[in-house]
């Protein structure tokens, strides 16, 4: 895989690209059978359903949230790395805000507190403590970028990048899903966007952090420079010094 964005998950390691395959499929097989579990009644067992507390999609979301943040930490603690130290508490807080239901509690009691009309106040309300969480997780992040070595800051970017996928799932569908009906066709869609859209996500935050753990991948803006060359003029790089055509 030679696309720019293959080259920045570090596709190009096999064994990054063996997780890669692995975990996207589940991923995918999840929303796959959710959509007919919802459409056609197969599986009939419910665990199936996204949105259900505790349901299959949502155990596997913790377990891939534990592993990025897990490996945060591992990078961290071995490369001395803050803006890593600040990665590994992101990916933990999203794994203790969606196994205690944080952000709905929270979205309950700002509602509460600030005159909301009916229904826009959980909506309204998940956004304001989701934002909240954000600023400071984002200012730890920024702080920890400021003194990273520049290997890092390209992770960092990645890492940018891939979380502001997951808060368009997780929030931006979200709040659209708020203020639609929970029943029909778009209702199914959009579940899907949503629950699916992060679980995917996740599977590709933890294939990146696996490859810069384990692989020695490094998504340097020189390296993705020189990969990219590389891949479209593979003939240029056999050419003898002082060569010309």
């Amino acid at each position: 895989m030679h696309t720019r964005a293959a080259v920045a998950l570090g596709l190009e390691h096999r064994p990054v690209a063996g997780l890669f395959g692995m975990l996207v499929t589940v991923a995918l097989g999840l929303n796959l059978i959710y959509l007919m579990h919802m459409f056609l009644g197969i599986p009939e067992w419910p665990g199936f359903r996204f949105g259900l507390e505790r349901g299959v999609h949502e155990v596997v979301g913790y377990l891939f949230a534990a592993w990025a943040a897990g490996l945060a930490l591992y990078l961290a603690v071995v490369h001395r790395q803050a803006v890593l130290a600040a990665w590994s508490a992101v990916f933990a807080v999203l794994l203790a805000d969606d196994y205690l239901m944080l952000h709905e509690r929270m979205a309950k009691v700002v509602s509460a507190n600030v005159t909301i009309p009916y229904p826009y106040g959980q909506p309204v309300g998940e956004i304001v403590w989701l934002a909240f969480l954000g600023l400071v997780l984002l200012t730890a992040i920024a702080v920890g970028y400021r003194y990273a070595a520049p290997e890092w800051r390209a992770a960092s970017r990645v890492l940018t990048a891939l979380l502001a996928l997951l808060v368009l799932c997780g929030v931006g569908i979200d709040a659209v899903h708020g203020f639609t009906t929970n029943r029909g066709v778009w209702h199914v869609i959009l579940t899907s966007l949503e629950d699916g859209g992060e679980v995917l996500l996740l599977a590709v935050v933890v294939t990146f952090l696996y490859g810069l753990a384990f692989c020695g991948h490094r998504s340097t803006p020189e390296t993705l420079a020189r990969r990219r060359a590389a891949a479209l003029f593979p003939a240029a790089d056999r050419r003898r010094p002082g060569r010309s055509d």
